[in-house]
């Protein structure tokens, strides 16, 4: 009797059993799935510091108010008109700039961020300059024969800001895979901002030569506004740490500042002159260009 038939049934099964153990090979040997990518969260408190540098431009108006010029000798008195000046002068002054910030942020969604913030910057920012403006007058030479004379008006000022701060809303965008926020940004801005002057003016002929100065000077913490733009993004190896790149512009207003006039006298063999000079007046607009870079701890 022929045993063939029950070998095939056999064979069948010891096929199915090495099929199985050679998938469970190809299953043990495939590569693990990859990792998911980070999810990153931005809500929440962070604090850190700045530093960069702030570029600033500083318009200045002049008004030197007229004055009065007088001879006085044996044949009488002479007065004449010294006429005021006017002008306009810009400073660019550059300097340093470092301070902190503290904020909130809130992710309202997986794409948008919302947030506040406020900082405070010590600041090594001020320029100064000086010009001089000719004035033409009536003198007058014994007799009192009225004669045309002129005089300088030397002015030298300096302007600076000495520190500011912000307070501002912020609202930006993240990309790829939520690391990299870019944002805009604009609110209040405040700071010192102050003006140094000194205008001398003088006046020669013949022997003669004589003059007076007036100094002044203000300062003043002003109000304003900033608006500006900048990118943050999370350090991967560091958690919690974030740097940020930022440019601001800010307006600090206007200084104004007034001189009081100045009064001179000069006494010769038979006369006596007396320069009387009106007072400066300044109005300087300040504002500033801001390029800073800075590192935050956010707390989760």
């Amino acid at each position: 009797m022929s045993k063939t038939p029950k070998s095939i049934p056999l064979a069948a099964v010891f096929s199915l059993a090495a099929s199985g153990l050679a998938l469970a090979a190809d299953i043990g040997v495939k590569a693990p799935l990859p990792a998911p990518a980070p999810v990153y969260n931005w809500t929440g408190f962070y604090v850190g510091g700045n530093a960069g540098v702030s570029l600033g431009t500083f318009k200045t108006d002049f008004n030197g108010a007229p004055g009065a010029f007088t001879v006085l000798n044996a044949a009488g008195s002479l007065t004449s008109t010294i006429p005021g000046f006017g002008g306009t002068d810009v400073l660019y002054p550059g300097g340093f700039i470092g301070g902190g910030q503290i904020g909130f942020n809130w992710q309202f969604s997986p794409l948008w961020v919302v947030g506040v913030e406020g900082d405070f910057q010590g600041a090594d920012e001020k320029a100064s300059t000086s010009f001089s403006n000719n004035v033409s007058f009536l003198a007058a030479v014994p007799g009192n024969v009225p004669v045309p004379n002129s005089a300088t008006v030397v002015t030298n000022y300096g302007t600076k800001i000495e520190w500011f701060g912000t307070a501002r809303l912020r609202a930006g965008y993240l990309f790829g895979d939520g690391a990299v926020l870019t944002y805009v940004t604009g609110g209040l801005a405040f700071g010192k901002v102050d003006i140094e002057e000194t205008s001398a003016f003088s006046t020669s002929g013949g022997n003669v030569t004589f003059g007076s100065s007036q100094a002044f000077g203000h300062s003043n913490t002003n109000t304003g506004w900033v608006v500006g733009t900048g990118t943050e993004g999370k350090l991967v190896n560091f958690p919690g740490w974030i740097y940020r790149l930022e440019g601001l512009y800010m307006d600090l207003g206007h200084l104004d500042a007034t001189g009081p006039g100045s009064s001179s006298h000069f006494t010769g063999e038979g006369f006596l002159l007396t320069a009387n000079v009106g007072p400066v007046h300044t109005h300087t607009h300040f504002t500033d260009t801001i390029l800073r870079a800075g590192l935050s701890y956010q707390f989760h």
